[in-house]
């Protein structure tokens, strides 16, 4: 019992230290960047508020997932709970703190871009806890689920065939899986609860499913998808970071040339205009992306940004970038470029595909 304690009572520390050290950073890169200025009752208000929703929503996840038999509809219906009850605390916080600033004509504006900040914030952390628990439970699940399969293939009688077996178990693996489509189902019923009072801000809800949906899509058999595609998903891409920015910041996106007849291996193009949202200054121009598509089947991609103010220039170490390399060394071999360049002043990249090789060569 005292061991069974003193575990726990471990446990509760080491969420204390890891929630310490993350409102720090966060909190120390607001006021750095951003320039914030909030009150600290304010601080531990919100931050209150956002970590009882990470352990709302994980225990949802427990509930309805960690039973003999998932509860989808449990879930969906939990987690606009969450969202609802989570909003109404913050918008009320919001309306007398702007009571005090604004006037009465200005006082519905702005009590709504800031309930939509709040909105991108609960998302943040609803994410932030999805993650999380299934970093946490896949494992346990994994093994349960094959316990049950050789479970079920020992009482059968007369099917020795160990193949057949064994291909029942890994059906049934995946079958006990998380499924994407929770989150698609989730996030639509997320999208028409807010559609009815936000429509202008649940586009972001839209434009997020629509991304991570494409994410999930399998490519055909050469590991390609239409360019087309890649670029419509990368126009989401660029208007959902704008509403991270309060359409503050828009991109200069350029497209030359007929994108239609070509194939590219996925998310390429989307993780390299990410690496700007997350490493560039996008406050300050240039801020570009320009993609230039030739009639033979080259495709030159070019991001200019300034970067963010760091300790170290070392642009080349970044995983995104290591892992694209190394995507389209497999893909493309020798018949594409990525060429980086980063200064305090300027950081710009520039890929130059031969578009036509996978095709030459299927």
């Amino acid at each position: 019992m005292d061991n069974g304690n003193k575990k726990g009572n471990r446990l509760i520390i080491y969420h204390i230290i890891f929630w310490i050290f993350y409102i720090v950073y966060e909190s120390s890169y607001l006021i750095a960047f951003s320039h914030v200025n909030t009150s600290i009752f304010e601080y531990c208000y919100y931050y209150i508020l956002n970590i009882c929703l990470f352990y709302w929503h994980f225990n949802t996840l427990n509930r309805g997932l960690l039973k003999s038999r998932s509860r989808y509809l449990f879930i969906g219906i939990s987690i606009v709970m969450e969202m609802i009850v989570v909003l109404i605390f913050k918008g009320i916080w919001d309306y007398f703190a702007l009571r005090k600033t604004v006037s009465t004509q200005q006082l519905f504006g702005q009590l709504k871009f800031f309930v939509g900040l709040d909105f991108y914030r609960n998302l943040y952390y609803l994410f932030m806890s999805s993650v999380i628990w299934s970093a946490i439970n896949f494992e346990s699940l994994r093994k349960k689920t094959i316990e049950a399969s050789l479970m079920q293939a020992l009482a059968e009688k007369g099917k020795s065939d160990l193949q057949y077996q064994y291909a029942k178990a890994q059906n049934a693996f995946l079958k006990q899986q998380i499924n994407p489509h929770l989150l698609f189902n989730t996030l639509n019923t997320i999208y028409s609860a807010v559609y009815v009072n936000a429509p202008n801000e649940s586009e972001a809800v839209l434009l997020l499913s629509e991304i991570m949906r494409y994410s999930y899509e399998e490519p055909d058999a050469e590991g390609m998808v239409a360019l087309e595609t890649e670029l419509c998903q990368l126009k989401n891409l660029i208007r959902l970071n704008s509403y991270r920015f309060g359409n503050n910041v828009q991109l200069d996106y350029r497209i030359n040339g007929d994108p239609a007849n070509h194939r590219i291996i996925p998310l390429v193009l989307i993780t390299l205009t990410e690496n700007m949202f997350k490493h560039g200054d996008l406050r300050l121009e240039p801020r570009s992306v320009e993609i230039t598509i030739s009639e033979i089947g080259n495709l030159t991609f070019v991001a200019k940004n300034v970067p963010k103010i760091s300790g170290k220039n070392e642009p080349t170490t970044s995983v995104g970038l290591i892992n694209t390399r190394l995507r389209l060394d497999y893909a493309y071999n020798e018949n594409y470029q990525l060429d980086v360049k980063h200064t305090d002043e300027l950081f710009s990249l520039e890929l130059t595909i031969n578009l036509a090789y996978e095709r030459s060569n299927i």
